[in-house]
């Protein structure tokens, strides 16, 4: 079994779905965790279940977009070795009638609040000259989907900061993955409630990723070899 006994992880989104099966993964692994994400209660329902894994585990809950909170979160994981930099939102919608508000929502939150909390963690790990990175990104970062064209904008900025910090951070000790899942099935998509978008993922000929599916990717990029480093990790369902 992998393991990250002795290494502390800040996990971002990590009340539910991908983050909350990443830090289930990890605590596993022996890894200790800083959790965050907008739930307090869920959050802490999740630290409890590590902490039932045998590891140390706390949360933070706060607002990615809030500067005054990320410069608070990574004062509480000025430790941590890696950052899963997974927190995200999606509002699946024809194209013509995308709302605005969705389109300011999902970059703010996929995009300006991921590179604001990359960006802290990453000047903590270079002057500390090691650490790593993972940007949970999608198969959306190098396709456009029917219905996701924001959101696809959205992830493929997320994939340009993961290939921009490896570029920048280079010979700082810090490795940067990306993570790139397909299609999963998490409460991600709840706030899709267009009847055409619906009706298009109750059709979907195959069975998508299960959160811990994605995980264990996660899991393999952080503990490749020391001398090792996973650029690109691209997951999709066996029979997409």
């Amino acid at each position: 079994m992998a393991t990250l006994t002795g290494r502390v992880a800040l996990i971002t989104g990590a009340s539910a779905g991908i983050g909350r099966a990443t830090a289930l993964a990890m605590a596993r692994a022996g890894a200790g965790l800083v959790l965050t994400g907008r739930n307090q209660a869920a959050l802490d329902e999740v630290v409890v279940a590590c902490r039932e894994r045998g590891a140390e585990a706390t949360a933070l809950a706060g607002d990615l977009n809030d500067a005054a909170f990320v410069a608070r979160l990574g004062e509480a994981s000025a430790q941590a070795e890696i950052l899963v930099n997974n927190a995200g939102i999606l509002t699946y919608a024809p194209l013509l009638e995308t709302r605005m508000e969705d389109v300011e929502a999902m970059f703010r939150t996929n995009v300006v609040a991921a590179f604001a909390i990359a960006l802290e963690m990453a000047k903590r790990m270079a002057a500390r000259g090691s650490g790593h990175i993972v940007f949970v990104t999608s198969g959306a970062a190098r396709n456009v989907n029917q219905f996701a064209t924001v959101y696809s904008g959205t992830k493929h900025a997320l994939a340009a900061f993961a290939k921009g910090f490896r570029l920048e951070l280079k010979g700082t000790g810090i490795k940067v993955s990306e993570v790139a899942p397909g299609m999963v099935d998490t409460g991600i998509r709840n706030a899709s409630t267009h009847p055409a978008v619906l009706k298009s993922l109750a059709a979907r000929p195959y069975a998508p990723l299960t959160s811990e599916d994605v995980a264990e990717g996660i899991l393999f990029a952080l503990t490749a070899p020391e001398g090792a480093r996973v650029d690109l990790l691209e997951m999709q369902p066996r029979g997409n």
